[in-house]
């Protein structure tokens, strides 16, 4: 794993049965990293390279409406038709979320230094110590 620029604070709890949580954050992309099992490593190896957790949620969430939608008749329990709807209503709110950043600077700016920090590491790193440094003075 290959960290651009960790945080100054990097915290391990020890968790039940011998498991760590880590709280990480990240300069204009904070992120907070609960490793509750599994190997840690592989994990943020995993959400920074192939998928986010979100992004591997929203295509399970799509399977799941899909399914439902090809048997209706499994839906009948009152349980899984409630969950079913609750379902539907996160997945607008998210949309919703989602069309309200796009349109934001933050969200801009964000969507900018992913890409960057998937195409080129040595430039990001270096625009992020840029904003370490005093402005050029006129």
């Amino acid at each position: 794993m290959n960290s651009f620029m960790p945080f100054p604070l990097n915290i391990m709890f020890p968790g039940a049965a011998g498991n760590l949580q880590s709280f990480e954050g990240r300069a204009f992309s904070p992120t907070y990293t609960f490793n509750y099992a599994g190997n840690a490593e592989i994990e943020r190896e995993v959400s920074e390279d192939v998928a986010s957790y979100g992004r591997q949620i929203g295509w399970l969430n799509d399977i799941v409406l899909a399914l439902a939608k090809a048997a209706p008749d499994s839906m009948k329990d009152s349980a899984a038709d409630g969950s079913l709807q609750k379902l539907k209503d996160a997945m607008v709110k998210i949309e919703a979320i989602k069309e309200r950043r796009a349109s934001s600077a933050y969200g801009q700016a964000q969507t900018a230094l992913e890409a960057l920090a998937r195409t080129d590491k040595a430039a990001l790193t270096r625009l992020l110590r840029s904003f370490d440094e005093p402005p050029a003075r006129a």
